[in-house]
């Protein structure tokens, strides 16, 4: 059998193979003329303008803000030069660049050296975009507490060197280059960048604080401080790094009652690469210290690290990795420690730059990263001879087949132990759950090499399962990648200024302390019911940092140029909103409702019908139609979506590509390639493998609707799952677990993704923002694609799927309904969801990927094209399930039926016909409930609605 990727082995293979990713054509221009080094400095620094690119110069104002000439690229635009090199040796590569203020996501480009990658990180080199404050002052929120200053783009020139996609390793890439003429090709793969001069220079090392002590001319200053509040950087290239409340009483400024944003970082400044730059006025050049109020209590005994740059550039070696270790209390840390380093600094302004780094970590994370291959190898070899078998009462010899495996895996144990001991040295305690985790997983090897015959039943033990060694292994490389670090204030001082900060007397401890107390029963007024006179209510069921940018935003905009009042809140629990609604104490809307509450208030008289306002047809035609069918009853809407969600395909091209696996587009081409992949341990994800609980219709419908099925009867008062399409489609549902051996649960998509065990399937927005943001060692590596198709026999090919989120609704007993559908307006206009999509991801960073259900809105989401065109597209074929009364009976008994069929091998038919005589049952009983029939008979009638219906509502709007 020739060995190929295993269940296991893709997360090695990942880590090896780094980012890789297929370059943008782009056609050919001549070779440049040849460029000789020019010594600047010690280092030989060859220069190449972009007068020498061959491509016209730009000459718009971002480029005008570099003197020497630049040219703008595109995504798939690319360059070519060539350059004699003077010397063998290493050679780092270095880009004056500026991203496209228009740009969404951060350029992206590679470099190829005759016509290959000398180093593999070049297949993705990383240029920034920075961000500032739009005000130096936070604004204050309508109870007093301080909000997160908006924040907008900066476009800025910077000399970028290319780096590793980590950001961990210490220095830039090096490239190693033999005397003579090389050829460069430059490829921007995605984004837009302004590009200027391109610099190759040899590689040195920075030099020792001795030596750049002995270079400075400059004096030592004296008798000056600078404090510079932390939480005000000038400029930072992330804009998940952000101020956040401590209220510790050393912390400035401080305030007993307010929430004050008084720090800056903590867990949201924890990744690898992110920078915070302060820019600050010194009086004369000279010798200056800089001492950090530094707090790292998120991390029990672990040290976290940061480069320090100075005016751009990283002085010495001591600050390329300055450690801050933990800490349950605030401290004064002096670059330097004891005796504090000098730094050089001009008269007028200079830029300290801090920026994340896991760098002293790498060595760990490298070891890992072997173990990791190491063993996912010896895993698949294991397999090949157990064929996955788990019985332990069978004897195997593995050691007759892999004679060296005793060997194997006590050489991976004594890589970990050895590197174990460089991490404690690093963190300085045996306790901290680094070190833990790292034993664990040691013992777990020294355990199977003890009796290596024994390993095909102590699979979990090794690369299989939650507590095995790859999964260890595997956890600890996230837990040495966060950094985090809190910083109250940043002083620069002269070195004779000892900063030490006092303690809070113990007697304004015990009074702010009492004082909270007493406060801590007043109402919290982001959770309090009511609203003032003329003032719209509004619940959200959406943590604070939402609830907060909707008032801000409301305050700013909304109540400006309609006069009307909206006070928000946290809804207290959606699940109560019927009781709310008995109580007489609902809101006048309510948003972020989950996509199954709108129905049953509506039903039951609680909600307003939206489609009496006159321009809601027309305002409707922002969604896609499907997206409204769930919300409907008769003619009437009674919510109008806000988030959606999407069911695409996700697959991961490195490992199909080393497979020679095609991606399916259709269920039959998944079923071709299913027993390849089981072949090698791995399968494909379904929707329904999630979870062992319920299977309800947002994953059970599509099935239904791609072959061609329908609900329910054409009048709604019976099932319609009676058709030979309905039993045809829970068939297949059902023979995709019990044939053709897809997983039945998965505890996690997102995770087998990142190892490999699960290469391709099927997942939605959850797991795409989870691998957007926390899957680093496969980015670049995956992709999406369509939701399968059902190829039907008169050829046509479907591909419905589901994507409720979240709704809007208006309660009936709204006295201003008139300025609630306003307000509705407003709150899902392009304009305004737009606005606020941009706000979440500049506050929060990326992982508040804002998913509106307004199609224009989610077109100008900051996510890869190349993505956004596929949910795009999948949205045109959304379909929500319609409801009715007694629909939830259908719904639970279609997960009954694949149960039955799936664990107890009933045959399909006998399990619709079961089923079908209980829902027909449950569905008569609530209409005449509702009133629909009277003693059997029908009294009144209910239209099911289509998106034929929605779209014909869209076409006639005024």
């Amino acid at each position: 059998m020739p060995s190929k990727p295993s269940r296991f082995f893709r997360l090695a293979l990942s880590l090896l193979m780094l980012l890789s990713v297929t370059p943008a054509s782009a056609a050919s221009l001549p070779a440049r003329r040849q460029l000789p080094a020019t010594e600047t400095s010690p280092r030989q620094v060859i220069e190449i303008p972009a007068e020498s690119f061959g491509l016209p110069l730009a000459q718009d104002e971002t480029a005008r803000q570099y003197t020497k000439g630049s040219v703008l690229l595109r995504e798939g635009d690319s360059l070519q030069f060539s350059v004699t090199i003077p010397a063998e040796g290493e050679y780092t590569l270095a880009f004056d660049a500026a991203a496209s203020p228009s740009a969404r996501t951060a350029p992206e480009g590679q470099m190829r050296v005759d016509g290959d990658f000398p180093v593999s990180d070049l297949r993705r080199v990383l240029f920034p975009i920075f961000y500032r404050n739009s005000a130096n002052t936070f604004p204050k929120d309508r109870y007093g507490n301080d909000a997160l200053i908006r924040q907008e783009r900066l476009t800025r020139w910077t000399k970028s060197p290319a780096r590793d996609v980590t950001f961990s390793q210490p220095y830039p890439l090096r490239i190693p280059l033999e005397a003579g003429e090389h050829r460069f090709d430059f490829t921007l793969t995605e984004g837009t960048l302004y590009l200027g001069s391109i610099y190759l220079e040899t590689f040195s090392p920075y030099p020792s604080y001795a030596s750049y002590l002995d270079a400075q001319p400059a004096p030592v200053s004296s008798g000056f401080s600078l404090t510079l509040e932390a939480e005000f950087p000038t400029y930072k290239n992330d804009t998940s790094v952000r101020p956040a409340s401590n209220r510790d009483l050393t912390v400035t400024p401080y305030d007993t009652y307010k929430l004050l944003l008084n720090t800056l970082g903590g867990e949201s400044w924890n990744k690898s690469g992110s920078a915070v730059y302060y820019e600050f006025e010194v009086p004369a050049d000279g010798m200056y210290a800089v001492t950090f109020r530094a707090l790292q209590n998120t991390r029990s005994n672990f040290t976290v690290f940061r480069r320090i740059t100075v005016n751009g550039e990283t002085p010495f070696e001591e600050l390329n990795a300055f450690p801050f270790p933990y800490s349950t209390d605030w401290l004064d840390v002096p670059l330097g420690g004891e005796t504090s380093y000098l730094l050089h600094l001009h008269q007028g302004v200079n830029t300290l730059g801090i920026e994340t780094t896991a760098s002293p970590y790498l060595p760990a994370i490298e070891t890992i990263q072997q173990a990791l291959l190491d063993i996912n190898t010896l895993a698949l070899e294991i397999r090949k001879l157990t064929g996955n078998q788990r019985d332990p009462y069978k004897e195997w010899v593995i050691s007759d087949y892999i004679p060296d495996i005793e060997d194997r895996l006590n050489a991976i144990a004594r890589n970990l132990m050895d590197d174990k001991d460089t991490l404690l040295k690093i963190t300085g305690s045996g306790a901290s759950p680094e070190v833990l985790t790292y034993q664990m997983a040691i013992d777990n090897l020294l355990f199977l090499a003890a009796d290596p015959d024994k390993i095909p039943v102590y699979m979990k033990r090794f690369s299989e399962g939650p507590g095995s060694a790859a999964q260890l292994l595997g956890s600890l490389l996230l837990q040495l990648q966060s950094q985090p670090l809190a910083l109250d204030k940043i002083i620069v001082h002269s070195p004779e200024i000892i900063i030490q900060t006092p303690s809070a007397p113990f007697s304004r401890s015990l009074a702010e302390g009492f004082k909270r107390f007493i406060h801590s029963f007043q109402p919290d007024p982001y959770q309090s019911i009511g609203a003032g006179e003329g003032e719209l209510e509004v619940w959200v069921n959406r943590p604070r940092q939402y609830v907060d940018l909707l008032q801000v935003m409301s305050d700013e905009t909304f109540t400006p140029q309609t006069g009307i009042r909206v006070k928000f809140s946290i809804m207290p629990d959606e699940g109560k909103l019927v009781l709310a609604n008995a109580a007489g104490i609902q809101p006048d809307v309510a948003l972020g409702v989950s996509t199954n509450i709108p129905y049953e208030l509506a039903i039951r008289n609680a909600l307003y019908d939206l489609r009496s306002f006159d321009d809601f047809d027309s305002f409707i035609r922002i969604y896609s139609p499907g997206a409204l069918l769930s919300y409907i009853i008769n003619d009437s809407v009674y919510a109008i979506p806000e988030t959606q969600d999407f069911w695409v395909t996700y697959y991961r091209r490195d490992i199909l590509e080393s497979l020679g696996i095609p991606v399916p587009h259709t269920w039959n081409e998944v079923i071709e390639i299913l027993p390849e992949l089981q072949r090698y341990g791995m399968n494909y994800n379904t929707p329904l493998s999630s979870g062992a609980g319920l299977k309800g219709y947002l994953l059970t419908a599509p099935y239904l609707f791609n072959h061609g099925a329908k609900l329910y009867s054409n009048d709604g008062f019976a099932t319609g799952l009676q058709s030979e399409e309905a039993i045809a489609a829970v068939r297949f549902m059902a023979e995709s677990f019990t044939i053709y051996g897809m997983p039945l649960t998965t505890s996690s998509f997102y995770e087998s993704f990142r190892y490999g065990n699960l290469p391709i399937g099927i997942s939605n927005f959850t797991d795409y923002i989870k691998l957007m943001t926390a899957a680093p060692e496969i980015d670049g590596l995956w992709t999406i694609d369509l939701y399968p198709a059902t190829v039907l026999p008169d050829g046509r090919q479907l591909r419905y799927a589901t994507g409720s989120a979240q709704a809007s609704i208006m309660f009936k007993n709204t006295d201003q309904p008139q300025e609630a559908w306003q307000f509705l307006k407003w709150w899902m206009s392009t304009e305004t969801q737009v606005d606020f999509q941009e706000r979440l991801i500049l506050n929060y960073g990326r992982e508040y990927l804002w998913n509106s259900a307004n199609l224009e809105a989610f077109s100008r989401l900051a996510i890869p094209e190349e993505h956004r065109a596929v949910i795009l597209e999948q949205w045109k074929w959304l379909q929500e399930p319609v409801k009715l009364p007694g629909s939830y009976m259908q719904e639970r008994e279609l997960s009954n039926v694949w149960n039955r069929i799936v664990f107890d091998g009933v045959n399909p038919r006998i399990a619709l016909d079961r089923s079908i005589i209980i829902i027909n049952r449950e569905i008569t009983r609530k209409m005449e409930e509702f009133g629909y029939l009277e003693n059997g008979r029908r009294v009144k009638e209910f239209k099911i609605p289509t998106i034929e219906t929605v779209q014909e509502w869209m076409e006639h709007a005024r």
